[in-house]
């Protein structure tokens, strides 16, 4: 039978967890879950219409059957019926509505209605909506709430994908927990920013779209299938000092966008032991594992991004590594990659901070030469992965690294407003950083 209470507390999180990213406003969307009431007949919770994500109340949780119109239905979300199609899905038991601003913004169009469904889809030039998304469908509809055709064509654009778009309107997501339809939604929404960001800088987004696809084996063989198993599993609980750090660090990563919600990784160096968070993008109240694992290899048991962190940790005298995909470090290394013709790819500061900081961050092709990565890192303490992400290193602490990650998002961002502008940004390059 559902447990209501831990069914309110998850969904209350994770709609906080959305009006702080933004993809959710202070009554938009909706979120469900499926479960059994006490005779075993399936039912769902769902967002009461109108409702605060970030302020729920019980009352504001309404339990329906899956599939007849009951007490209390009259209360629920307007898009219950999508829901209640979306979750008779085979192996979905929790979906996520929401209003992705950046999704729609680049799927958005200006075609006279009636328009022609489906709709061109939202492919992904970053690695993280690349591995797992693949491609989202989007669909116009002349009521784009609650009707009968928007319910049947999200239903059947779910079934084979893990999202999908109405057209200026926002998002639907599918998972097999609620923390993955949350996963689902924000790579959605965070491979919306790296597409828009990417059309300011005029990246070829074909010959992007290329790129990834043949990096795809090897984003498969670093990025694991979603999994929730180990989530809440704390091996070093008796460091409570330890624990807060990691805690505070998964806060920044998330709120400041560090890294998409359970994506990105951290990690501190013992004598022998390795303290280890393979989703470092923690909102409050959604936990990640925090594990502590053997600094020598595991082999091939092992996933590649802990046997990355012991590399570099084999090889370098750092005592922390913090691993991050920021949106726009995503698109501007992307550009630069496709204009690079001397052979050694970087981004240069344009702004007072992260010129004073680094003279340049430089890019590594992918899939990343593990001993090109430490080398870079001595050297920079961070570096930028082709379609990978930014590496980042602290002599004592995670939050060192985690301040490199923050100022090559600001470096970053500055660049890509600042071609917005029509500025000329060559001029406003330091001479030393172009030959550093």
């Amino acid at each position: 039978m559902m447990d209501k209470d831990a069914v309110f507390k998850k969904i209350r999180a994770v709609g906080s967890a959305a009006l702080t990213l933004d993809i959710e406003n202070s009554h938009s969307g909706n979120i469900s879950i499926k479960g059994k009431d006490k005779f075993g007949n399936d039912m769902l919770a769902i967002t009461a219409t109108g409702s605060q994500k970030g302020e729920l109340t019980k009352e504001k949780i309404c339990y329906p059957s899956l599939n007849k119109i009951n007490f209390g239905y009259f209360k629920s979300s307007s898009e219950t019926d999508i829901h209640t199609r979306i979750l008779q899905l085979p192996g979905v038991n929790a979906t996520m509505h929401g209003h992705t601003k950046m999704a729609t913004v680049v799927t958005i169009d200006d075609a006279p209605a009636p328009k022609t469904n489906p709709r061109a889809p939202m492919i992904p030039v970053d690695p993280l909506g690349t591995r797992y998304l693949r491609q989202v469908p989007v669909d116009w509809f002349p009521v784009a709430c609650g009707s009968k055709e928007m319910s049947e064509t999200v239903g059947e654009r779910l079934a084979s994908n893990k999202a999908c778009i109405v057209q200026a309107h926002g998002a639907f997501a599918k998972g097999g927990t609620v923390d993955e339809a949350f996963f689902n939604l924000c790579l959605l929404e965070h491979s919306g920013e790296v597409l828009y960001f990417s059309g300011i800088l005029g990246t070829d987004l074909e010959l992007a779209r290329k790129r990834l696809g043949d990096l795809l084996p090897a984003l498969e063989k670093a990025m694991p299938d979603y999994s929730a198993e180990l989530d809440g599993k704390v091996d070093f609980a008796d460091e409570p000092e330890t624990v807060e750090m990691f805690t505070s660090l998964g806060f920044r990563a998330f709120e400041s966008r560090y890294s998409p919600f359970h994506s990105g990784s951290a990690s501190i160096r013992g004598a022998s032991a390795l303290l280890y968070v393979p989703k470092i993008s923690l909102p409050r109240d959604i936990p990640g594992p925090m594990l502590e694992v053997s600094l020598g290899s595991g082999g091939e048991k092992d996933e590649y991004e802990l046997e990355m962190h012991r590399f570099i940790y084999a090889n370098t005298p750092f005592k922390a590594v913090v691993h991050c995909y920021p949106s726009e470090v995503e698109a501007l290394s992307l550009n630069v990659m496709q204009n690079e013709t001397k052979g050694s790819a970087k981004i240069i500061p344009i702004d007072a901070e992260g010129g004073f900081l680094y003279p340049a961050i430089p890019i590594l092709p992918a899939p990343p030469d593990p001993d090109l990565l430490c080398r870079a890192l001595l050297e920079y303490k961070v570096a930028i992965v082709e379609c990978g992400g930014i590496w980042s290193c602290g002599e004592q602490s995670p939050g060192e690294a985690t301040r490199h990650i923050s100022s090559a998002k600001d470096i970053s961002f500055y660049r890509i407003m600042a071609k917005m502008r029509g500025l000329n940004i060559a001029a406003m390059e330091p001479e030393r950083a172009r030959n550093w």
